[in-house]
Formats: structure tokens, C-alpha cells, sequence
């Protein structure tokens, strides 16, 4: 982070566009402050959406993990098993 990706609400405010131009530009985020401490953070519609992926595959990763662990853990049943299980508890026949 530079001391020129931080600046004031109001400052923000007075020069939008030109922020939103030196986002898009840098590709660096903005921090905005108020009252001298972070409030919110610009970034760019594009740099928005590569962390949204990112942050989905951390959680698919996540979940990989933990089921690799329930698995090692024997902490498993047949699928079958399960799926009796939910159609009994929804009052569903699965035998039709």
C-alpha cells in the first residue's frame, strides 16, 4: 500500500471520477478513510471479480479439505444410508 491509496472521505468524495479512474488505472485498491481511520476500500469491477473467484475456490478448497479429514476420520456412511435417512425424516418414499 502507497500513502497515495488512502485519502479522506471527503477528499473521495470532491474528486470521484479521478479516484475511480486511478483504481481502474493502477489496479490498486483505495483505501477511504474517515476520521482517519479505514471505512472503506475501492477497487476495480474487474479486481472485485478476481477476488470473488478467489475466495470461492477458497472455499471449495476449504471444503476438500474437511472431507478428506472426515473420510481419513471414518466420519462416512453409504450414501444410501444417508439418503433413507433425509427421506424419513421429509416423510418421502424413495421406492416408487
Amino acid at each position: 500500500m502507497r500513502s497515495g491509496d488512502i485519502t479522506p472521505f471527503t477528499e473521495y468524495r470532491r474528486h470521484l471520477r479521478e479516484h475511480f479512474e486511478r483504481v481502474k488505472e493502477s489496479g490498486r485498491p483505495l483505501f477511504v478513510t474517515t476520521h482517519g481511520k479505514p471505512d472503506a476500500v475501492v477497487v476495480s469491477a474487474e479486481r472485485y471479480d478476481e477476488l470473488v473467484k478467489a475466495e470461492a475456490l477458497l472455499r471449495s478448497l476449504e471444503t476438500i479439505d474437511k472431507s478428506t479429514e472426515d473420510i481419513r476420520e471414518g466420519r462416512t456412511r453409504p450414501m444410501r444410508e444417508g439418503l433413507d435417512e433425509l427421506a424419513r425424516d421429509e416423510g418421502l418414499d424413495l421406492d416408487r
